[in-house]
């Protein structure tokens, strides 16, 4: 079934990251969190996992840098 134009626009709020999917409104949350969930290319009906990248860590010493202190930013 191909979804209205209200639907489509919640779900390009709820992308777009102005609306989160609890403030879609109940009637058609349902349908939003399908499409929502579609068009980010989940395949099954588990958890989603999250993409979020890594955190950064800082550099060690190490014999690549022979022991140096790194420099600060900027010098």
């Amino acid at each position: 079934m191909k979804p209205n134009t209200r639907i489509l626009n919640y779900v390009t709020l709820v992308q777009d990251g102005v609306l989160t999917l609890d403030d879609v409104p109940q009637d058609i949350a349902k349908e939003v969190t399908k499409w929502v969930r579609y068009l980010s290319g989940v395949t099954d009906n588990g958890m989603v996992k999250d993409d979020a990248p890594a955190p950064k860590t800082m550099p060690t010493n190490s014999a690549s840098n022979n022991g140096a202190l790194l420099p600060k930013g900027g010098e």
